[in-house]
């Protein structure tokens, strides 16, 4: 297993975890990079049976022309890191066939809710996975959006939510690692976790006005985390 991150260190935490594990750094955002990578795994084992694209960042509100910047970069990150990683591997995963690709995206590009920025990345993950789960898989590549939910992690604290009346329905990184275990072995097109995030979603689509009159009772759905 090939894990790639930017921090080198972390990467060296995990392997000395688990020797199985082979750190790569690398920042997915820059293609050399990503080609360095896709050299690397071809190289050295021959196939690429799962690529999994998880990179992101939160990003801010959005409020006028200052957050453009940040805009940028959360699309970069979000959504050109995956896009990048995809590009370059294609070839690999389609001789690889059977071969797997999940994006991580997350309940926020389904339902609209949080940084603008950051809905807006995500949303492109979700629709660029859907497109691709169709396109790819004459190549015998199935593609699977994961989308999590509120997930405490390093990155994303989730400080307003733990301090709101739902705050036991605040998912942990267990939770996604489980649901990513459950996708490598049933092969969805789509998984939302935690389950009870689901429901929200087809809400969305199904009654919007009702979804609408909810969801801005929410602190999240102001653009904040």
């Amino acid at each position: 297993m090939v894990a790639v991150a930017r921090r080198a260190d972390r990467l060296q935490a995990l392997e000395r975890r688990d020797g199985r594990i082979v750190p790569h750094p690398a920042d997915v955002t820059r293609r050399t990079d990503v080609a360095a990578l896709a050299d690397r795994v071809a190289r050295e084992f021959g196939r690429c049976d799962v690529l999994v694209n998880s990179a992101g960042v939160r990003g801010g509100a959005f409020t006028g022309p200052d957050d453009l910047d940040d805009v940028v970069r959360t699309m970069q990150v979000n959504f050109m890191g995956g896009a990048n990683c995809m590009a370059v591997l294609h070839d690999l995963l389609a001789a690889s066939a059977p071969s797997h690709v999940i994006n991580v995206a997350s309940v926020a590009g389904k339902v609209g809710v949080g940084p603008a920025g950051y809905v807006a990345s995500k949303f492109a993950r979700v629709g660029f996975s859907e497109a691709l789960s169709l396109s790819w898989a004459r190549d015998g590549i199935r593609v699977t959006q994961l989308n999590p939910g509120f997930i405490v992690t390093e990155g994303f604290p989730q400080t307003q939510m733990l301090r709101s009346p739902i705050a036991s329905l605040v998912g942990a990184p267990d939770d996604v690692a489980d649901a990513l275990a459950n996708v490598l072995r049933k092969r969805p097109r789509e998984r939302t976790v935690p389950l009870w995030y689901r429901p929200v979603v087809v809400l969305r689509h199904l009654l919007p006005a009702l979804y609408g009159r909810g969801i801005a009772r929410v602190p999240r759905a102001c653009g904040t985390r």
